[in-house]
């Protein structure tokens, strides 16, 4: 049912965000990708994160006194 709810794209106008947390093979990027790509089909922007991918441009931001350009990109 929770997945159902996410791929609707209810929480969405929640502002909420979503994390996925579970073991190597368990489907997260299979599921983050299915729910982006419908909320693109809904008419909505949708990005995808690898943790540490997200957590290094922050970093990065951070040493370049740019914080907030990742938040601010379309």
């Amino acid at each position: 049912m929770q997945i159902r709810h996410l791929h609707e794209g209810n929480f969405l106008s929640d502002h909420t965000n979503v994390i996925m947390v579970g073991g190597t093979g368990s489907g997260k990027t299979h599921l983050a990708i299915a729910i982006a790509r419908q909320s693109i089909r809904n008419g909505r922007k949708a990005r995808f994160f690898n943790v540490l991918d997200l957590v290094n441009q922050l970093e990065q931001e951070k040493l370049n006194n740019k914080g907030g350009q990742i938040a601010e990109s379309k």
